[in-house]
């Protein structure tokens, strides 16, 4: 049987103890404290603060989850990444160390320093740091999130440093379709929903033909995977396992289909918030140049975030925990991809209900 178990924190802090007194033989390092952020499913996240010789010092330890839900989890892939954005005007955590030998917590891990600042709501509407501040401030927020994912996608990706760290590149957007395909495969153990295949056939036979110059895609453009001051600038950008080279466009229709979507269940919205319209027209204009195929991408962007969900609600069937989806054909957002589609105007899908 699947088990999404986590790892034993005592194991992990003997572990962890035994690799700083190698990494710092005369800091004298006890951990203090060994919490855990919000749960995720994609990778298991460990807060440590440590104390001794040397002063204190909180680190952010990430390792893989227990059970996959990428065939591949490439941390090292991930440290390069991070380390390649440090020069940039991205501000992300430093990294620390990458430990590729399993000996230390069962798995590979990488290190990272513990960064200031409050982080974003899963889902703003119902999120009372949001709503409860005047609407210029949560317009505000919105404006440097809408700003920090222009920035991202405008980092010069062309140097040795993202060599061989992330897929994709220029003109690459079937590959990158084709790879979601096989993932689609995978994740269900060679047993899909039709539904999801249904609707990356599609994605795939109308891919669109001319391709922007590609960028650096951040993956999970979420306002929750960001930090931010009290004044609501960011302070730090998170989560990067889902880093690609494409077209930006990637990036910003994961973001306004999955919040659009978002605010369709929750049936609430941020009053102070840009409406689409202007979240793409501040986003184009800091890019420096107009979005294109946005429909299109949005459909893919649906398709590859409920290819993930159904992935995670499969493993927690197996394991008998809760999950807050639906796997299967009984995930409603596989009807909205079906309606999607068949606004687009140059397909059809069936709903499998």
């Amino acid at each position: 049987m699947t088990t999404l178990a986590r790892r034993d924190d005592a194991d992990l802090t003997r572990g962890f103890t035994a690799w700083c007194a190698r990494r710092w033989p005369d800091a004298g390092y006890a951990i203090a404290e060994l919490g855990r952020p919000r749960s995720g499913w994609t990778n298991e996240t460990l807060l440590v603060a440590l104390h001794g010789k040397a002063g204190d010092r909180r680190l952010v330890v990430r390792l893989p989850p227990g059970v996959p839900t990428w065939p591949v989890y490439d941390l090292g892939g991930q440290a390069r990444v991070l380390a390649a954005l440090a020069p940039t005007p991205i501000p992300v955590p430093a990294v620390v160390a990458y430990e590729p030998d399993d000996q230390w917590l069962g798995a590979p891990f990488v290190v990272m320093s513990h960064e200031a600042g409050r982080p974003g709501p899963e889902a703003p509407a119902l999120d009372p740091w949001v709503m409860e501040s005047a609407p210029d401030v949560q317009r505000h927020l919105h404006e440097r999130f809408v700003d920090m994912l222009a920035t991202i996608n405008s980092v010069d990706w062309h140097n040795a440093e993202f060599g061989g760290a992330l897929r994709g590149g220029e003109h690459t957007l079937a590959n990158e379709v084709a790879w979601w395909a096989d993932y689609v495969d995978w994740a269900s153990a060679g047993a899909p929903t039709p539904a999801l295949t249904d609707a990356m056939t599609w994605c795939a036979a109308n891919v669109p033909a001319d391709e922007p110059p590609a960028s650096l895609c951040w993956g999970d453009v979420r306002i929750g995977n960001m930090l931010f001051s009290e004044e609501r600038d960011v302070l730090s950008v998170l989560d990067w396992e889902m880093a690609s080279i494409g077209p930006a466009e990637l990036d910003l229709a994961w973001f306004v289909a999955l919040d659009e979507l978002t605010n369709h269940f929750v049936k609430k919205t941020v009053p102070g918030f840009l409406t689409k319209a202007e979240v793409v027209a501040r986003y184009e204009a800091a890019l420096g140049r107009p979005v294109v195929d946005l429909e299109w991408h949005e459909i893919f962007a649906l398709i590859r975030s409920t290819a993930i969900n159904d992935r995670q609600a499969r493993l927690a069937q197996e394991s008998g925990v809760p999950y807050p989806g639906v796997a299967g054909a009984d995930n409603p957002v596989l009807r909205v991809i079906a309606r999607r589609i068949e606004a687009f105007g140059i397909g059809d899908v069936a709903t499998h209900d």
